[in-house]
């Protein structure tokens, strides 16, 4: 059996073919349909049209609180705007012909850890997908866990700092890379608007600028993305240091609270910043002079893996979704 995979982000798509061994065939990336439905659901329909020959159908992953089983999006995420309360499933099936599934982002990364991935050898386990925004998904004695509403594991919209109950504090704001994005602009006196998910930054300005100085100056339309702010990272620049520091303090409260609520074997990091040779090992350091100021006993360390699979994790994950609702 074979599936074309879609993984939507806030910034673009990546899709490709993943059959029922876990294996993927060939992954490609288009631009985010952000626009409209019919935007949506033409990216899909434009590769199946490609491909129909080769798969047994469609499996997508999605950010937002999607309904795995009826196939709505109930909002939330960079699709809200074009999908929320709209039947997924029944979209794509009716332009496409095709078996379609449909599952959240952060449940998707979960999936595939548990299948083949970095948490097949455990009963229980988190994953917490790092990208243009932050994700995740909770493992409970091998099976994924929904909770009401389908929430379980929108790490997204955990506080991971303290300023007031204010959006600042929120995991997104501080770990995602339309966050450090947006700090970096205002800091740097860069346009919002000619950046990856310009539209979304431009909205939240409103909500975030407060916290941000006004430049006399008119901005720079200099286009930055996560190589550049960890390029600036690595060369020591003050402002993605800020950026930076305020990341990985923003990691540990995240990391440790899992840790603590759900008691996992392992919590792994995918997405595409897993891809950040120093990431990981810059947020265990982190977390062990956490551990040691705060005398946190040994039994609530958290033990923290890369994804096996990357940035590709929800790809996999999509495929075992497909198979869950029809069978191999």
């Amino acid at each position: 059996m074979k599936c074309l995979v879609f993984d939507f982000g806030g910034s673009s798509v990546k899709y490709g073919i993943v059959d029922d061994q876990a294996r993927l065939i060939f992954t490609d990336k288009l631009p985010a349909p952000l626009g409209s439905a019919e935007a949506f659901v033409q990216t899909i329909k434009g590769q199946y049209e490609r491909y129909e020959t080769e798969v047994d159908g469609i499996a997508l992953s999605l950010p937002g609180i999607v309904d795995s089983e009826t196939g709505f999006h109930h909002g939330s995420g960079a699709y809200s705007q074009i999908l929320k309360e709209k039947n997924v499933i029944e979209l794509v099936s009716q332009a496409c012909g095709a078996k379609t599934a449909v599952e959240n982002d952060g449940k998707c990364g979960a999936l595939s850890e548990a299948w083949t991935g970095a948490l097949s050898d455990v009963r229980d386990g988190a994953v917490l997908i790092l990208g243009t925004g932050v994700g995740g998904g909770v493992i409970i004695d091998k099976k994924i866990h929904r909770g009401l509403n389908f929430s379980a594991g929108e790490f997204s919209f955990t506080l991971t700092k303290f300023n007031g109950y204010t959006i600042t504090d929120e995991a997104w704001v501080n770990m995602g890379i339309v966050g450090m994005t947006y700090k970096l602009c205002k800091w740097k006196n860069l346009d919002l608007s000619v950046q990856d998910a310009g539209d979304t930054l431009i909205k939240y300005d409103k909500l975030l600028k407060a916290d941000y100085p006004v430049h006399e100056q008119s901005p720079q339309k200099i286009k930055i993305n996560g190589k550049q702010i960890f390029k600036w990272i690595e060369e020591g620049d003050p402002d993605a240091q800020r950026v930076y520091e305020e990341f990985l303090k923003s990691a540990v409260m995240l990391i440790h609270n899992i840790q603590t609520c759900f008691a996992p074997a392992k919590i792994i990091i995918g997405g595409g910043l897993s891809r950040v040779e120093r990431l990981i090992p810059d947020i265990n350091m982190e977390l062990k002079q956490f551990y040691a100021k705060c005398c946190i006993p040994d039994t609530l360390h958290a033990n923290l893996q890369k994804s096996r699979y990357l940035d590709e994790c929800n790809l996999l994950g999509a495929m075992y979704s497909f198979m869950d609702r029809y069978g191999r």
